[in-house]
């Protein structure tokens, strides 16, 4: 038992499509946690002003997260860990502890500076928030300090295991920081009261690192402090982050806004908009991060090979669209039952629901452009060009903040809503123009109608099987008239049913080969299916 346990842990994953489908077992586990996590929320806060100051008070710890890890890691820790491990494992080793070294002491300093200076900030982030609830954010913020510092070790660790595509337990991770968190909502909070949600933040941060440790042994990484801030490679690793940790402040920027906005519309809105994105988030994070994510490694050793990379990356783009258009139009059909479903429990009440589901359906028209921007950012970076991305970005920052500040004041929620998805379409078209211009994709002619044609007859397929799906919603409403668990569960699964058949038929009809080609490509599924004889 323990012997399969082990190669369980340390399991490797061949092809993208394998290590996606790793990635999205995980992602669907994890998401399902935090539809837990989020109904336990809803239902035990509402929406209320604590749920706001909880939401708010992730923004210093994400911000400084942002800044000193998720831009090295995403950006240039991956290929520049790969290509020292191909030169030198010591070498890699020593890069490994060196960067990992020199970011704990700047996280812990710069922790201890905003557990000081939290007064002073906490009422920029949330003007509209009157002085005791602001003194409950600074409590809040104070500990949850302590979560980016985890999370950060957790986050360079994980780097290390997908280099040697170890995605199954990279994977798992965030399960755990979920389970931390929902202890906190449980149990934490009986005990310390509201503030208990914060200590369940750095206790899930805190389970996020520790499952990593032993198959960190296994390819053997042993920790070493190290820091060095003037390594060469320290400064190489940073000169091309740069600009992508530039892109990921400008996003932060970007939430910090919404929060400022949010802080000053009527109370729970800021908690409105967190669930609403967090559930069209969930699709997103199975059906085209995992992909992004796995894709990443193997596009970074494809980048002088010009026709396999670009065979790679427009399949991911397919493989991706496959799921995302269809799961667009699932949400904006069945987004009052998902609503319902997650978060319509305790003091979470039916004005909430009705304002948190018509949020739904505009993140919900904003999906694909979401979806895609993971992989078309990871293109870039396997390129090592992070100044693109950081432009495209940025200008879509700039657009949301702009149109948030005009429709805001008018719509409410639903207008930050509105903004955030016509700024994901912008940034899309600007890295897709720019795809284009550098030749990092180039098609001819007819390659270009194929993927035009696969795009088109998705939506075709999709945009049926949605009136099919409205059409069985608006029939069967009086079959489900009661707001309880098992009747909303039993009309979206009744209405999953019915939209990926007539989904799946269409599709299949249309484009067989494409909606083929995902399982033959897909080495875990094959073995699943594979013969015992077969070799």
């Amino acid at each position: 038992m323990a012997g399969i346990f082990k190669k369980i842990m340390n399991f490797e994953s061949k092809s993208i499509s394998g290590g996606a489908f790793v990635i999205a077992i995980f992602y669907i586990l994890n998401g399902v946690l935090g539809l837990i996590r989020n109904g336990l929320l809803a239902s035990k806060f509402g929406a209320s002003r604590i749920l706001d100051i909880y939401w708010a008070s992730f923004r210093i710890p994400d911000l400084l997260y942002v800044i000193f890890i998720s831009g090295a890691l995403s950006a240039g820790f991956i290929p520049f860990f790969a290509q020292k491990l191909k030169q030198s494992k010591e070498e890699s080793w020593r890069l490994a502890n060196n960067i990992l070294s020199t970011l704990i002491f700047m996280m812990m300093v710069l922790a201890i500076l905003m557990i000081f200076l939290a007064p002073l900030i906490v009422p920029l982030i949330v003007p509209g928030f009157d002085k005791a609830d602001q003194a409950q954010v600074v409590s809040f913020l104070r500990i949850m300090m302590i979560q980016p510092i985890f999370l950060g070790i957790s986050s360079i660790l994980s780097g290390v295991l997908q280099t040697f595509r170890r995605f199954f337990i990279t994977s798992l991770s965030p399960i755990f920081y979920n389970l931390g968190i929902i202890i906190g909502i449980v149990f934490f909070t009986q005990i310390m009261g509201p503030i208990g949600l914060a200590y369940g933040v750095v206790f899930g941060s805190l389970l996020h690192l520790a499952i990593l440790l032993p198959t960190l042994k296994n390819v053997g990484f042993h920790f070493k402090f190290l820091p060095d801030f003037h390594s060469t490679n320290l400064k190489q690793l940073f000169s091309i982050a740069g600009p992508r940790t530039l892109s990921l402040i400008s996003t932060q920027i970007n939430f910090f806004v919404i929060t400022i906005i949010a802080s000053t519309l009527k109370e729970g809105s800021l908690a409105i908009f967190n669930f609403a994105n967090d559930l069209q988030y969930l699709p997103q994070n199975i059906f085209a991060v995992s992909f992004a994510i796995s894709a990443f490694p193997i596009l970074s050793s494809l980048v002088h090979e010009r026709e396999k990379f670009n065979e790679t990356m427009v399949q991911t783009i397919k493989n991706i669209l496959l799921f995302l258009i269809p799961i667009s139009v699932f949400y904006f059909v069945f987004r009052s039952p998902l609503v319902n479903l997650t978060l319509r429990y305790g003091n979470f009440n039916i004005s909430a629901a009705n304002e948190a589901l018509e949020v739904l359906g505009i993140f919900a028209l904003g999906m694909v452009a979401s979806g895609l921007l993971p992989l078309l950012i990871r293109v870039f970076f396997a390129k090592q060009d992070a100044y693109r991305p950081f432009f495209a970005g940025l200008s879509a920052n700039v657009l949301n903040v702009i149109l948030s500040l005009i429709l805001a004041p008018q719509w409410g929620i639903k207008g930050l809503a509105c903004s955030f998805v016509i700024s994901s379409y912008f940034n899309l078209i600007l890295l897709w123009i720019w795809l284009i211009r550098r030749k990092i994709i180039e098609m001819n002619i007819v390659d270009w109608k194929k993927l035009g044609r696969f795009i088109l007859n998705n939506l075709f397929c999709a945009t049926i099987a949605g009136v099919v799906s409205y059409l069985y919603l608006k029939f069967t409403y009086q079959l489900f008239t009661t707001t309880s668990f098992w009747s909303l569960f039993l009309q979206l699964f009744i209405g999953g049913v019915v939209f990926i058949g007539a989904y799946g038929g269409i599709f299949y009809l249309l484009m067989r080969d494409d909606f083929l080609n995902f399982f033959r490509e897909n080495s875990f599924i094959k073995k699943l299916f594979k013969k015992p004889d077969e070799v």
